[in-house]
This record gives structure tokens, C-alpha cells and sequence, in this order.
């Protein structure tokens, strides 16, 4: 095995990192080769080196009256004003009431909406019908804008003598 990358595989392979078919073949690189057995073989002791210190250090430390000064540091904490207060829920809940927020303002733009629309109005008013053997007539008059103020449609329908298509 190469320096460089190849200490970067050795290293997340020690550490148990690497994928199962990635590290069988590290394994195997690492039997073939006797450098990178040596390499192995000193994290194995730097690990050791470690464990010892941290271990002695746990043993030396003193935790007795840990929750003590603890709870000392908390009563003498000055409570929260408003702004961390506000920071603090907002951090918190932010997202979700914002997100229940947009959620009901388009509920409401949906259901409300409609309401406000004026219903659709037919004020077409039918003059004349007029039905004969051979077409059947309508003239009607809408309301609207314009210079009359209204318009009139004539409609003629051709009606096919019975039989004929």
C-alpha cells in the first residue's frame, strides 16, 4: 500500500468506517503488505496511549459535589428577558407556525375567495321565438355595457326535413 490516500482508507478502516466490501479489500492489502501492517499496528497503540491517559484522568477527577455547583449556577442565573425569551420560542416553534400559518392563509384564499364572487347572471331577455317547418328563430336582447347598454342576438337554426341528415 501507498502513503497518502491509502493512509486515509487505513485509518477509516481502524475505525470500523469503511463499507464491508471495502474493507475486506483493505484487509487483504493490509496482509500483503508490511508497511501497512506497521501502520496499523502503531494506531493500535496510539488508541491504547489514549485510552490510558482518558482513564487515569476520569479516575483523578472529582465529581462530588458536581450537581451541587450546578444547581448554585442555575439559581443564580438572572432569568430571561422578553427578546431571549421571543429568540428562544421562535428558534423553537418558528418554522412550524409559519408553516401552519401559510398553510391556513391558503385555506382561507381558497374557501373565501368564491364567496366573494358575484354568481353568474343570465339577464338575457327572449323578445321573439319563431318555429317553423324549416327553422326555428330567436332574437333576445343581454344586458351590458356599451353605448346602448345592451345587445341583441339573433339566432336562425335550420331544421332538416324528417329523415334527412
Amino acid at each position: 500500500m501507498t502513503r497518502g490516500k491509502d493512509d486515509r482508507d487505513l485509518q477509516r478502516y481502524f475505525d470500523g468506517e469503511l463499507r464491508p466490501r471495502r474493507a475486506r479489500r483493505i484487509r487483504e492489502e493490509i496482509e500483503a503488505d508490511a508497511g501497512a501492517r506497521g501502520r496499523i499496528a502503531a494506531l493500535e497503540s496510539m488508541r491504547g496511549m489514549v485510552r490510558s491517559a482518558s482513564a487515569d484522568a476520569v479516575d483523578e477527577a472529582d465529581f462530588g459535589g458536581l450537581w451541587a455547583r450546578v444547581r448554585a449556577g442555575i439559581e443564580h442565573e438572572p432569568p430571561l428577558g422578553l427578546r431571549e425569551r421571543l429568540g428562544f420560542w421562535l428558534r423553537r416553534w418558528g418554522v412550524v407556525v409559519a408553516t401552519a400559518s401559510a398553510a391556513a392563509a391558503v385555506v382561507l384564499f381558497v374557501l373565501v375567495r368564491p364567496a366573494h364572487r358575484p354568481p353568474p347572471s343570465n339577464d338575457a331577455v327572449i323578445e321573439s321565438l319563431d318555429v317553423g317547418p324549416e327553422a326555428v328563430g330567436t332574437i333576445f336582447t343581454i344586458a351590458g355595457s356599451g353605448e346602448t347598454g345592451q345587445t341583441t342576438v339573433i339566432w336562425v337554426t335550420e331544421t332538416s326535413a324528417e329523415g334527412e341528415e
